[in-house]
């Protein structure tokens, strides 16, 4: 077993009882054990999975004959174009390799919480997963790529009558559904996946579904965001975890917050790297 997933929170269990003289109730506390909800834990090991991902980032394996710091600055120490410049130095290193590994974890973090929202999907609605990562064939520049949701619900395959309410009161406008793209953040190089965002929306619209853009963090990029407004039901930093409680009830933010213990071990792991 991963030591990471040895952590977990010890929950009381109360039982109420009646007394048969009178008609209080008294609260007695009869044992005390572990009790690990099966969509925390859940969440828990994709959180281990997807983390200890990163830890296997080799940011010196494109560099023949290069697998550590000192190797590289020796390097950078040969070339003729950096050696005049004295970049054979720590810092240089921890910002060149360093950049490639913050690329890593960014884009490690968005599969996380698209997993993460799946499953919660999965255990709220009980829908299969592959009926949540619905697949739309778009064109763009003329060439057909296939795009899939990050979770969709149409109300008229809820079952459950206070389940489809929940997901009707977050529909705006006469929709008959919704899709969900969920992204960590908007950063630099990310002007292929915009268009292809747009265009997922588009699609979306034709099928009478509301897109909804769950962006996780606050911290995007304005320009693209903006431009992602006129097509999507955009959701940004805490609104996100808000939006995603409301629709699967399970505090997110508060569960990444509560499972510290768990997640800052495997960042130290990543961060050693360096």
């Amino acid at each position: 077993m991963n030591p990471h997933l040895s952590h977990f929170h010890l929950y009381p269990i109360f039982v109420k009882l009646t007394s048969t003289k009178s008609c209080n109730y008294s609260t007695r506390l009869l044992f005390f054990r572990p009790i690990i909800m099966a969509i925390e834990d859940s969440v828990r090991k994709i959180i281990v999975h997807s983390l200890s991902k990163i830890s296997e980032f080799d940011g010196y394996k494109k560099f023949d004959g290069v697998v550590n710091p000192e190797h590289f600055k020796e390097m950078m120490k040969k070339d003729p174009a950096f050696s005049p410049f004295s970049l054979d130095r720590d810092k240089y290193v921890i910002a060149r390799i360093g950049g490639n590994l913050i690329t890593s974890i960014h884009r490690k973090l968005g599969d996380l919480y698209e997993e993460i929202i799946i499953e919660l999907l999965h255990e709220k609605y009980k829908f299969e997963k592959s009926y949540l990562k619905y697949s739309l064939d778009i064109v763009i520049d003329g060439k057909e790529q296939e795009r899939t949701t990050d979770g969709r619900i149409i109300l008229s395959d809820v079952q459950d009558i206070q389940s489809r309410e929940k997901v009707e009161q977050l529909i705006i406008g006469d929709y008959e559904g919704l899709a969900l793209e969920v992204r960590s953040c908007y950063q630099i190089g990310d002007s292929k996946r915009i268009q292809a965002d747009e265009h997922m929306a588009t699609a979306l619209k034709q099928l009478n579904v509301e897109p909804k853009l769950v962006i996780m963090c606050n911290t995007s990029l304005v320009s693209p965001v903006k431009r992602l407004k006129k097509h999507w039901t955009v959701y940004q930093g805490k609104e996100s975890f808000d939006f995603i409680h409301q629709l699967t009830d399970f505090n997110l933010y508060d569960f990444l917050m509560d499972n510290q213990n768990l997640i800052v071990p495997l960042m130290d792991d990543v961060f050693e790297m360096l």
